[in-house]
């Protein structure tokens, strides 16, 4: 027997994403008729819907799913003419295809269905529509035949863990409530949502519910608040999750990428059933930009979004991104928004303690994941365009970076220290001395072996470490005399070359020269990783600027602090190698334990065994 499916819904831009309209639709502006509880267009007026929160992702539902027979399905009242067309790929060119072409009359509100045929070239569909009087939509969605015998079932724990935002994690689960949890949306019979608060300031009687939960946790970072959910879900007798989706906290969240997840995973075929579902992180200071959905582990160790960086308001971008890429061996999700199947998830084998950065990387590498990811699944992060966060960049993501390696034997062609000890340099010709030490301290606590993770500490050590970091100030306060061209900051002024180069790397940026030989007035760089050392060449002073909100920090050139580093380098490098085996061996040789349910009960405080549903 078929059922008829709803696979996603047709959206419409609410509160603060109106100013994005066309993220979800183009042409004229539809307006909203409170009386009719409906958007409207007025006679003559247009507007299609081929964008990246509406759009039909075809060819990805052909593939992975079992659905047969695809239709889009409107609530309508006036004269309409509907155009269904869709967009291809050939030979890297993006190409238009005209699908159907329909008129409806409608004097009272009505359901139109428009078959979708499964056999067109185009690998995205969707439509537009142009009023030929006054014309009201009250809803749509894009719906299919699906065998019900075929159907999965899915019950998804929803795990998100949060510290100290209460503004944040209530608006989001505010939301949830009133867009999923309370609503005749079929997955709202299918969601738990567990939160992770790793600050314990969330009042848990405000909270729990049927569907909702909040657990107290100690401040373990991402890796033991997200553990901690895994462990929940898996032990909790009264909600039998099939699927554990990881969400962060900070983010700015679109119910209809769960209701839509949700759908996926019903219609799925066995072979994609073991599939991780990535869903993209985009911009909140740009909300049209997307930055990631899948990522990879460079053979540099860099780590980088599979797909180039797109803008999502444009046609070609939508296309293109549902490009249907291959796995590699050093792909992960980024667990802002993952979607995990159970059969991925044990209690034999958690996430290292790495308190945050590398854990998601560590386990979706080290369990050969593989990812779904399609339009319209997607979180916004707020602050993460703007913000470079030096301990978190320099210190917790290069020392994650060689535990990971180390335990589990991922990315084994990077060589980690080598690319530490580059940056190291860098760093050191930009007078960013704390930057160099944080360095330094991500191989040296390293080389203290798996014992260093065996105690919750992660917190006093980012504590630590970000007591060291300078506050950056309105650059007009501290270099008014400075004229500062902002769209110039991650431009390059030509590289040097020949004798510039040379004397720039054998006196290490003028920190072995007189400073009579060396220009008094600052050079203007960036704060974050981009290096562009013709700016700060035999300069004695630079101001590394932050252009998104123009602060920015003077750092002036020190010969102590240069020696001082310089013999400290050089002594850690040596006793990295000559250690590097055995710490490694010792990694391999903890990562069961640290991984285990037996560690991580002891490392949260919880009891052995506990009913929590």
């Amino acid at each position: 027997m078929d059922k008829l499916m709803k696979l996603q819904n047709i959206l419409f831009p609410k509160e603060d994403l109106t100013e994005h309209w066309w993220l979800f639709y183009r042409g004229d502006k539809l307006s909203h008729e409170t009386m009719e509880s409906a958007y409207s267009l007025r006679k003559n007026e247009h507007s299609e819907f081929f964008t990246y929160f509406n759009a039909f992702s075809l060819e990805k539902w052909k593939k992975y799913t079992q659905i047969r027979n695809a239709y889009l399905r409107l609530s309508i009242k006036g004269k309409v003419g509907i155009q269904l067309f869709g967009h291809y790929m050939a030979n890297n060119i993006v190409n238009k295809e005209i699908i159907s072409e329909n008129y409806f009359e409608a004097d009272g509100r009505e359901t139109v269905m428009i078959p979708i045929p499964m056999n067109v070239k185009s690998q995205v569909v969707s439509f537009q529509l142009f009023a030929f009087d006054d014309l009201y939509v009250y809803e749509g969605s894009y719906i299919a035949d699906v065998e019900t015998g075929l159907l999965n079932e899915v019950d998804i724990s929803l795990v998100t863990v949060t510290f100290r935002k209460e503004d944040f994690i209530t608006r989001n689960l505010t939301l949830l409530e009133n867009e999923i949890i309370y609503t005749d949306e079929e997955v709202a019979d299918h969601i738990f949502v567990k939160v992770i608060d790793n600050g314990r300031t969330l009042n848990a009687e405000d909270w729990n519910s049927n569907h909702i939960r909040i657990y107290p946790n100690p401040n373990t970072g991402g890796s033991g608040g997200y553990t901690r959910g895994m462990i929940e879900t898996l032990r909790d007798e009264n909600f039998h999750a099939t699927h554990a989706l990881l969400m962060d906290d900070d983010v700015k969240i679109l119910p209809e990428s769960i209701i839509r997840t949700f759908h996926l995973l019903r219609c799925l075929k066995p072979e994609y059933k073991d599939h991780f579902v990535s869903g993209a992180m985009l911009y909140y200071e740009r909300m049209h930009i997307q930055h990631e959905d899948v990522g990879f582990v460079s053979k540099e160790g860099t780590f980088g979004a599979r797909k180039p960086v797109m803008e999502m308001h444009l046609a070609d971008s939508v296309v293109r991104n549902e490009k249907i890429y291959e796995d590699q061996p050093n792909n992960y999700a980024g667990w802002w928004y993952c979607c995990i199947p159970r059969t991925k998830l044990s209690l034999d084998r958690l996430a290292l303690p790495l308190f945050i950065r590398g854990d998601d990387v560590e386990f979706s590498i080290a369990n050969q994941a593989k990812f779904l990811t399609m339009n319209g699944i997607c979180i916004w992060h707020m602050g993460f365009a703007v913000k470079f966060n030096m301990p978190m960049e320099f210190y917790q993501v290069h020392r994650n970076s060689l535990i990971i390696q180390a335990a589990s034997g991922v990315t084994p062609e990077v060589d980690y220290a080598a690319r530490i000890s580059d940056r190291f340099f860098v760093e050191l010709n930009r007078f960013n001395y704390t930057g160099c030490d944080m360095l330094l301290d991500a191989i040296e606590d390293y080389l203290k072996g798996p014992e260093f993770l065996t105690s919750p500490v992660g917190e006093e050590l980012m504590k630590k470490q970000a007591s060291r970091v300078r506050k950056l100030s309105d650059v007009r306060q501290i270099a008014p005399e400075i004229k500062i061209k902002y769209h110039k900051i991650y431009k390059r002024d030509g590289k040097l070359k020949g004798f510039k180069r040379l004397w720039y790397r054998i006196t290490y940026n003028g920190h072995l020269l007189p400073t009579f030989l060396l220009k008094d007035k600052p050079a203007v760089i960036a704060y974050d990783w981009f290096d562009a050392p013709e700016k700060q060449y035999m300069r004695e002073a630079v101001l590394a600027v932050n252009p998104y909100d123009e602060t920015g920090i003077l750092r002036y050139r020190s010969r102590k602090e240069f020696l001082r580093l310089i013999r400290r380098h050089g002594s850690l490098m040596r006793q990295y190698r000559r250690n590097k085996d055995s710490v490694k061996k010792r990694y391999e040789d903890a990562k069961q334990k640290l991984t285990g349910l037996e560690f991580w009960q002891e490392y949260l405080g919880l009891p052995e065994t506990e009913n929590r549903g």
